[in-house]
């Protein structure tokens, strides 16, 4: 073997601590295939997350099993398109997508996009955990706070340690789990097939309907949209002659067919038992109606596919580090920051309910990633040769700040909703509780952005 290849495998290689940090990878170290991203992006979605966000359709929203799983599907698909376009960015630069975003936003202003991706990674993160922790103490049949805490700590190290080594043993992990745990999640389904309701209908009715269904389906969206920031970091190792339909594609196979298999799950889950599922979740609906050879790998899965999705949250937090100029090798950053993570989870279990409102808070953070997604492909694609950092940091900031208007605040702080509502009711009212501020904040930062590019270039 040659020296720069003992350097491609040394510098990324499974079991070993990757050493590259932030800096472009270099054509001879570049290695793998398209379709890999599909098992990557399956590995972070073939978790508890994933069906949870599924069955808020039919437990609280109000649709029905098929029209659930058609908003599931349509969000999903629309949200990992914009995923797959993103992830282009790695095989022409070699760089993590934050890193590549100097070019379009300038320095300072990939500050800004570096900030909001390093909390909601720690965030997500800290979710993350308090899901697998509390999964794992209903497995071993404890409600003890202090038993959750310390699955916390076990369930965070395990996380960041595996985080440090980096790109290819996380690439290798989520590869095999991802396939592992699609096979268990299947034998789960059947198992509980016959006890579904696969023809319940949907609740809501009349102009209510289809709010409920825009509010599913940009959920559905929301929950993939916030992996955008992510997006080159698991792809810029890539040769660059990866064909860009190839890269595009075979991230939404991976996101997509998670979505659905465990979406259909989550959907069909609260018509077993739906008072069950409203008060307890559908976590208390495995624990009642299944037997404990099939609740038991359920919870297990529960827990490692969080700690799979927390590789990802680690890795990508440590490079978002070192992009704000913290000068600390690559796998100090995550250890930092998965140590931050794994805090903020301890606290969450141990504050009575603090995780809900923590929970819908970090639902929020992925508005601004729409508008930011929309510039750089605009960037990427058309305007590549032509950056203006000013127009594209006032394009982002227009299309978050109005999208602003259009959230559904109500349904994202039921718990906390103040008595004269929240400033934007009317509006929401008018769209029967859609939340269309995604589609608008994509809308106004695309056609900003279009606009100034076209009236400085004439």
């Amino acid at each position: 073997m040659s020296d720069i290849a003992a350097q491609a495998v040394d510098s990324d290689s499974f079991g070993k601590v990757e050493s590259r940090g932030i800096d472009s990878v270099p054509a001879a170290e570049r290695h793998g295939a398209p379709r890999e991203l599909a098992f990557l992006w399956a590995g972070a979605f073939v978790n508890y997350a994933s069906l949870f966000t599924a069955s808020l359709l039919t437990t609280y929203y109000g649709l029905g099993v098929w029209d659930g799983l058609l908003a599931t599907t349509l969000g999903t698909v629309a949200a990992a398109v914009i995923l797959g376009l993103l992830s282009n960015t790695g095989p022409r630069s070699g760089q993590p997508q934050i890193v590549y975003t100097r070019r379009i936003f300038g320095l300072r202003g990939s500050y800004l996009g570096a900030a909001l991706t390093l909390f909601l990674a720690i965030g997500w993160f800290a979710v993350d955990c308090v899901i697998a922790a509390q999964a794992g103490a209903q497995l071993i049949g404890s409600g003890n706070r202090w038993v959750t805490f310390g699955l916390v700590i076990v369930i965070a190290a395990i996380s960041v340690a595996v985080a440090i080594f980096g790109h290819q043993t996380i690439k290798v992990l989520e590869t095999y789990g991802a396939i592992l745990f699609a096979g268990l999640s299947l034998a789960l389904f059947v198992f509980l097939a016959p006890q579904f309701h696969w023809s319940l209908s949907a609740s809501a009715s009349g102009a209510d309907y289809p709010g409920a269904f825009v509010l599913g389906l940009m959920t559905c969206f929301a929950l993939v949209a916030s992996w955008y920031p992510f997006a080159s970091d698991y792809s810029r190792y890539l040769p660059a002659s990866s064909r860009t339909r190839a890269v595009t594609f075979w991230p939404v196979v991976g996101v997509t067919l998670p979505m659905l298999l465990l979406g259909l799950f989550g959907l069909l889950l609260p018509t077993i038992d739906v008072k069950l599922a409203g008060d307890q979740g559908v976590l208390a609906v495995i624990s009642a109606h299944a037997p404990v050879w099939v609740a038991v790998p359920f919870f297990l899965f529960v827990v490692v596919g969080e700690i799979w999705a927390n590789y990802l949250d680690v890795y990508t937090a440590g490079l978002v580090s070192l992009a704000m100029g913290i000068r600390l090798r690559r796998w100090q950053t995550a250890l930092g920051c998965g140590v931050l993570g794994a805090s903020l989870a301890a606290y969450a279990v141990l504050i009575s309910d603090f995780h809900v409102a923590y929970e819908d808070f970090l639902i929020l953070t992925y508005l601004w990633a729409p508008a930011w997604a929309a510039v750089v492909l605009l960037s990427l694609f058309l305007f590549e040769r032509q950056p203006k950092p000013r127009l594209a940091l006032t394009a982002w900031l227009a299309g978050t700040a109005v999208s602003l208007l259009f959230v559904n605040y109500d349904n994202l702080f039921s718990n906390l909703v103040p008595a004269h509502g929240f400033f934007n009711g009317g509006l929401v009212s008018a769209l029967h509780g859609a939340d269309v501020s995604g589609l608008v904040s994509i809308a106004v930062a695309a056609a900003v952005y279009w606009t100034g590019q076209r009236v400085r270039s004439t």
